[in-house]
């Protein structure tokens, strides 16, 4: 269905660092229920569970997104609609389903009538029977190492290496299409609206195979589709070139 391509998704929201969470999802936390891919929402909800884990702010955020989600899914019109809503959550792994979640279903059992809506809540209730919701525990955000107080760092003066000319782009040839490739396949589902220069930035640092890309080499290439009149960019948002 269209509506589905249309559907926002942002993978590894789970093992992302606390502080890297709050670019992550500052887009999708906005959307309607229906517009958010099953497998991104659970890890919302799963992450709204854990406060503890999150800034202040961020527990806030994922609070309001958890009670919003929980009016969306309990307007989606009884039949059809709502069944077809239930399925898809039926193929993902039950210890994915969040107790919020599980909760905001089970809310909706005795409050839904027809013949498709009620066969599809038993069938999600069965795809958890005997399945625990899985723990989660993010990873501890990364530090800078510093200097203990009251010791001296000893400096060795060396002499400066003449600096290597660059060319526009020194973005190694792989990475950059790499990059290409991923900041396209998202922002093609936004069309106009685009994303925010951070988020896609972040997005492609956490789904990079290289753990040290940096968000000089993502800038760059993404300056470099611009003036190849790839994409454009307006008000702090990336977008396709139409």
């Amino acid at each position: 269905m269209e509506r589905r391509k249309n559907r926002m998704s942002v993978g590894g929201l789970r093992k992302a660092e606390p502080t890297t969470l709050a670019v992550l999802i500052q887009d999708v936390v906005r959307l309607p229920v229906t517009q958010i891919e099953p497998s991104t929402l659970l890890d919302l909800l799963a992450l709204s569970e854990v406060p503890d884990q999150l800034a202040s702010a961020l527990g806030k955020e994922l609070a309001a997104f958890r009670d919003q989600m929980t009016r969306d899914i309990g307007d989606l019109p009884d039949g059809p609609v709502l069944a077809e809503f239930l399925r898809e959550f039926v193929d993902l792994d039950s210890a994915l389903a969040p107790a919020s979640f599980r909760t905001i279903i089970t809310g909706l059992v005795d409050e839904r009538e027809h013949a498709d809506s009620v066969e599809g809540l038993a069938a999600l209730k069965e795809h958890w029977e005997g399945s625990d919701p899985a723990a989660l525990t993010l990873p501890a955000a990364s530090t800078t190492p510093h200097v203990e107080s009251g010791s001296k760092a000893k400096v060795t003066k060396v002499k400066a290496k003449p600096k290597k000319r660059t060319t526009r782009s020194s973005v190694d040839p792989q990475r950059e299409e790499w990059i290409m490739e991923d900041v396209t396949s998202r922002l093609v589902n936004y069309g106009n609206r685009g994303l925010k220069q951070p988020v896609v930035v972040a997005g492609s640092r956490h789904r990079s195979p290289w753990k040290d890309l940096t968000e000089k080499e993502v800038l760059a290439t993404l300056r470099k589709m611009k003036r190849e009149g790839k994409l454009r960019f307006s008000a702090g948002r990336w977008m396709m070139n139409s």
